[in-house]
């Protein structure tokens, strides 16, 4: 890895950090820089400003959580418990960086350019780790999909509605607390049961 590599990855450690404890507004470039011993010139060379670094700490944030999925998914097993898996390690990076989701999910109208870009790589890569996870269970023989693609998208945007629906009930629009993504991913769990079934008995 060069020192460049090296001085950006620093950089993204120290603003996710201060992202995820004080949130965006709170944070500044100049306590950022402050936080690495670096100039702010150096910190702006990198990022010219606060929405493309916070654009680049969300990635950050995603590409970590997909990667430990990935390593699940290489490992093999039961698709069913990897899938389950797949959607407590959604919400575990929730939780841990709770304002930097709580932020951007509030502003999804209103989203620069760079964090648009973020949301929609974002999106085709947990529509892809989704097609591989149902994979192991086709090859598995244990259901049958005749698009997965399509069946991959309908499984995500299954979960997105849920969790909107929930919302609704509980008279609030904004973004989960903690507290209720429990009650969300509880029923998210048996919802993905009675989705993964339904594959089982199409596979008879």
């Amino acid at each position: 890895m060069g020192n460049a590599d090296v001085k950006r990855i620093k950089i993204l450690e120290a603003a996710t950090r201060r992202f995820a404890h004080f949130g965006m507004a709170k944070t500044t470039m100049s306590e950022i820089a402050k936080d690495l011993n670096f100039s702010k010139a150096l910190l702006y060379y990198y990022f010219p400003d606060k929405n493309s670094l916070y654009s680049a700490v969300f990635e950050y944030v995603i590409d970590k959580m997909i990667e430990e999925i990935e390593a699940v998914i290489d490992k093999g097993g039961n698709f069913e418990e990897i899938m389950m898996y797949s959607i407590d390690m959604r919400v575990k990076a929730i939780n841990q960086y709770y304002n930097l989701f709580e932020y951007t999910m509030k502003m999804v109208k209103e989203l620069p350019d760079e964090l648009e870009q973020v949301f929609q790589e974002s999106y085709l890569r947990e529509v892809e780790i989704i097609e591989k996870i149902l994979q192991i269970g086709i090859d598995a023989g244990e259901i049958r999909v005749d698009d997965l693609n399509e069946t991959a998208r309908i499984l995500l945007y299954s979960l997105f509605g849920m969790r909107m629906g929930i919302l609704k009930d509980m008279k609030n629009m904004l973004f989960p607390t903690k507290e209720e993504f429990d009650h969300i991913l509880s029923l998210q769990k048996k919802m993905m049961k009675i989705f993964l079934n339904g594959l089982r008995y199409q596979y008879r």
